[in-house]
């Protein structure tokens, strides 16, 4: 759950990282044909993901309340550390070809994007958070669950 609460990180990633990423996606997928298996398997996920909110929740508050600049420095770097093992990851099935290029300017757009509207459309602290606003939040969360599968 650590991709979730940390700032940058996803989950996905870290899945991948890990080696449980096409396992975890295909026990959510198909959890109906196999229900004791995936059940066996999404269990003590589940129960990390509920310590990971619990006690790293708290203490990410702690730590960025009182050493903010630590803080996002560490995680700059365990991001940028893990790049290694994603690209490693990345090439075991094909070799990068030039026209990946295209999909790098396109999530850099995008995110430039999601600056634009964090900025300047989302409603301030003490305005209430629209419907709209959260089911975008939500799908844009999600694709940072599913998209490492591609």
């Amino acid at each position: 759950m650590l991709g979730a609460i940390l700032p940058g990180i996803s989950s996905g990633v870290l899945c991948v990282i890990f080696g449980i990423y096409e396992k975890l996606l295909d026990s959510i997928l198909n959890f109906f044909k196999d229900i004791k298996g995936n059940t066996k398997f999404l269990f003590p996920i589940l129960i990390g993901v509920g310590i990971g909110i619990i006690i790293f929740g708290n203490l990410l508050r702690f730590l960025f309340n009182n050493f903010t600049t630590q803080t996002l420095f560490c995680f700059i770097g365990v991001i940028i550390g893990g790049i290694p093992a994603l690209i490693k990851t990345a090439n075991e099935k094909s070799k990068f070809r030039l026209h990946y290029t295209i999909y790098t300017i396109f999530t850099f757009t995008f995110t430039l994007l999601l600056i634009y509207i964090e900025n300047n459309i989302t409603p301030t602290l003490h305005s209430s958070i629209s419907f709209l606003y959260l089911v975008l939040a939500g799908f844009i969360m999600s694709i940072g669950v599913v998209v490492p599968r591609c």
